[in-house]
């Protein structure tokens, strides 16, 4: 049974699934602003219990700066969005558009900034206008998704961490300058060394940069303990890439392309373990379709998300975050620095 609240009623979207919980209001002149304010703490609570929360039938929600002020309400700042490892526009302070990818190309699940040493504990999405058709962004409870995966794949994972590669080229892929927030290389370097990234500046050919960092695949939840699946080795790593693209990428080796993934001591993660992690996510997939003014608040590390194609130019699901984890040194002292060299060997294991 969900929690009562307020002035509102709190229902489920899928009859088999807690996750996400439905907010709509008793009132249909209720200010969604207003109310959260006046109820912060319990809904905090129902987005652990949970996983997420939907806010739909709010009135005058279709819009940005309403949605900064809602997102605002929470105690914790609204943070940048950094170490970038895809494009977005930003529409407004600390509001950013969903990844810009073309509406053709289906984005898989994934966690914010999974990859990274510092991330935001939540995440906030808005539909301010709604695609011609399609244009979902499905959800999956993590828990699940580490449950789905076999002991073995769980075991090698938990123990190995995830080595991930990047190597910024020239009018390649997203540019240091974006992924850094940043035109200083001295900035780049200050976040890089505080994050254990090993990285070589490179003044010849395309290549601009090439960075290695060994991160964590499973992650214990700061505030309820449980263990999560929890990272971005299925996107980064090779048996990932687009069809179209993959005759582009046969110039580089596993250790040149613009990114790849392997386990945190430098052997290969096999595709069949890829493809286990793609049909663990497909297996916990959630699915509901947009409504103009929705607001979908996430638990960044309980829920993935990810964004089906869609037809027409209007869609906009505008995105921010808040709550950023930086207590990073356990995982730091249990899975070492990752270096450049000597170069690991990719043997498979």
């Amino acid at each position: 049974m969900m929690t009562a609240l307020p002035d509102v009623t709190v229902s489920q979207v899928f009859e088999d699934s807690r996750l996400p919980a439905l907010i709509t209001p008793d009132d249909p002149g209720t200010d969604i602003v207003t109310w959260v304010r006046g109820n912060v703490d319990a809904v905090r609570e129902l987005i652990l219990d949970t996983g997420g929360v939907l806010f739909r039938g709010f009135p005058g929600t279709a819009d940005v700066d309403v949605f900064h002020d809602f997102c605002s309400s929470f105690p914790s700042p609204l943070l940048d969005y950094t170490e970038q490892s895809s494009p977005r526009d930003k529409l407004g302070d600390k509001v950013y558009s969903s990844t810009t990818y073309p509406a053709d190309q289906v984005i898989p699940f994934h966690n914010a900034n999974s990859f990274g040493h510092e991330f935001p504990l939540n995440i906030w999405f808005a539909c301010i206008r709604t695609a011609t058709k399609g244009g979902r962004t499905p959800i999956c409870d993590t828990r699940r998704v580490l449950a789905n995966l076999s002991e073995r794949t769980r075991e090698n994972f938990a123990t190995k961490g995830i080595l991930y590669t990047r190597n910024y080229y020239d009018g390649m892929g997203v540019p240091w300058q974006e992924t850094f927030d940043t035109d200083s290389q001295e900035e780049a370097e200050k976040f890089m060394q505080d994050g254990h990234i090993a990285y070589r500046w490179h003044t010849e050919g395309n290549l601009i940069l090439q960075t290695r960092q060994v991160r964590h695949a499973i992650l214990q939840h700061p505030k309820t303990g449980e263990d999560v699946w929890f990272n971005q080795a299925h996107l980064f790593h090779k048996a990932s890439l687009d069809e179209r693209i993959k005759p582009l990428m046969r110039q580089f080796n596993d250790w040149q392309l613009p990114r790849n993934a392997f386990y945190g001591d430098g052997t290969v993660i096999p595709d069949e373990t890829i493809h286990e992690i793609f049909a663990a996510f497909d297996e916990a997939e959630l699915s509901f379709d947009w409504q103009p003014g929705d607001y979908l608040m996430l638990d960044n590390l309980l829920t993935s998300h990810a964004r089906k194609t869609f037809e027409g130019s209007q869609r906009l699901i505008s995105v921010s975050f808040s709550e950023l984890f930086t207590d990073y040194e356990p995982y730091f002292a249990k899975y070492g620095d990752a270096t450049l060299d000597p170069q690991p060997t990719p043997d498979a294991n």
